[in-house]
Parts: C-alpha cells; structure tokens; sequence
C-alpha cells in the first residue's frame, strides 16, 4: 500500500515537473520577438551574362531574442518604377545568433530584356533607383515570422547596358548586301554596281549610323577592285530594318588581273565586302565591322 502511494507521489511530482517545464517553455515562446530587417548595404554590380545583370547585396537582419533563430528562406523582387525587372532568393537557412546583427549575402539577377524600354534614361544617369519588395521566412521555436522588405537600392546600369548594346552591334549581322544589279559603261572598262545594303537595329533605342565606309575584294588577300563611303549620317529606327541604296564603280581591268577561269566561263564572280559602320546612341560612339560575300555578274 505505502509503495502504491510512494508512485503515485512520484508520478504526481513529475507531470508537475512537466506542466512547468512546458508552461516555461510556452511563455517563453510567447515572448519571443521577431527579428528585424534593417538595411540592405554593399550593393554591387558581379556581372553580366547573356540574358541578366547580377547584382549582389547583404541583407541586414537584428535578431532581438536570447537565443538563436533560422531565416528559413527569402525572396525578392526588383522593380524600377512600376516595371518588375528581376528577382532575388535566399535558398539555403541562415542562422541568426542570438542579440545580434546578421549580414546575409544575397544575389539578384536583373534581366535585361525588362530594361529595354528604359535604355535612353538608364544611359544618361549614373545612379539608377531601384525598389525592393519580399519577405523572409524565420522560425522561433514553435513560432514563425514574416520580415517584410521595402528598400530603395541605387545602381550605375550604364556600363552593363552599353555592353549589351555591343553585344547587339554584333559582327556580320547588322549590316548585310541584299540586292544587287549592275550594268556596263559603254567603255567596257568599267561596271557600275547598284546595291542595298540591310541595316538591321535589334536594339529598343534609335541611332545615327555617322559614316560607313566599304571596301571591295575578289579576294581578302589581294588588291581592293572599288571603295564606297556614305556621304551624310543615317537614322536608324529602334527595332527596324532599312536598305541604303550605294552605288559603286569596279574597274574591269583590276578585276581581270585577278580573275579565275570559272569566273570568265561563268561570268560572275565571288566578291567579299570589308567595312565599318559608325555609330553613335546618345553620347557613345560604337565601331561595328562589316563582312558580307556576294557574287556579281561580270
């Protein structure tokens, strides 16, 4: 009987224990406080790759409570003006030491496709306002918060857009001969060759096409037959393509001495085009090669 007792005392105590321990641990829990965002700082611009601006960042966080908490994840969105541009995340937990300040490195990536419509005014400024949006994901114990973000962060887009722009401005793709006709002088010694030649802007920005000067080859090893240089600059539309009609004189007698057989008994002839186009968008000036290969009926 006495030992009966002994364990239901003993029984007793302990859920007792157990009720503290947990009522403790419930208030405890209850007083937790939920960290807070303070900054983002150190704002950099990593890189670029093909399609997107890589921006790093620290994302400052205090974490208020005595103990340790995880940020379990984050996310971030990056809007300049009204216009969503790019996203950020946090994919790994990140532990938050207890009464303490916590800088969490996080990338951005900023796609350049959504900058498109803004390239005049990102070229003319060297600081660019961005906004910042998101939350963040952090456990407590039992408890679970959410931080919300809104910051402003500033960034020199300039350089990242005028590569871009020479990306675009690329080899062999812009300028192209489409249409050719040519007719004999009545000397015999010359021809006179009518071309057209695409200008294909793929860029969301108009420009100045200030000179283009090409130069005439049978071949890219041996003597020039004729040369051709644009007399006035041309405007270039945003997103369009235009043909510049040129006219070019050959001098038969310097095609002769370098023709081929085949190209007698064929009467044509493979001519390869060498050139350059000036270009200028706003303040910078771009050098953009020209290389195109045509056949011309001698």
């Amino acid at each position: 009987m006495f030992h009966l007792r002994r364990k239901t005392v003993f029984k007793t105590i302990t859920m007792k224990k157990i009720a503290l321990v947990f009522g403790a641990f419930l208030l405890f829990t209850s007083c937790s406080k939920k960290p807070l965002f303070i900054a983002i700082e150190h704002v950099t611009i990593k890189g670029l790759t093909d399609n997107a601006l890589v921006v790093g960042m620290d994302y400052v966080v205090y974490n208020p409570n005595n103990v340790k908490t995880k940020l379990r994840q984050s996310s971030m969105e990056i809007f300049y003006k009204d216009s969503l541009v790019g996203k950020g995340f946090l994919n790994e937990q990140m532990s938050l030491a207890a009464k303490d300040t916590i800088r969490i490195p996080v990338t951005c990536e900023i796609e350049l496709k959504s900058l498109n419509a803004f390239y005049s005014e990102l070229l003319a400024s060297d600081s660019t306002e961005f906004t910042l949006k998101g939350n963040g994901k952090v456990s407590f114990l039992l408890n679970s918060f959410t931080i919300a973000l809104d910051d402003k962060i500033h960034l020199n887009t300039k350089k990242a857009i005028l590569e871009e722009i020479s990306k675009n401005l690329d080899y062999g793709n812009n300028f192209k001969i489409r249409s050719i006709s040519s007719n004999r002088l009545p000397s015999l010694s010359k021809t006179h060759l009518k071309l057209g030649v695409e200008t294909l802007n793929k860029l969301p920005i108009a420009y100045t096409i200030n000179a283009m000067n090409l130069e005439f080859y049978l071949d890219e090893n041996k003597g020039q037959v004729a040369a051709w240089a644009m007399d006035e600059p041309f405007h270039q539309e945003a997103l369009k393509s235009t043909t510049i009609p040129i006219d070019v004189t050959l001098n038969n007698f310097d095609i002769l001495k370098q023709v081929k057989f085949s190209w007698l008994t064929d009467q044509k002839a493979n001519f390869t085009i060498l050139g350059e186009a000036q270009i200028k968008i706003q303040d910078y000036e771009f050098n953009v090669p020209i290389k195109d290969h045509v056949e011309i009926g001698l």
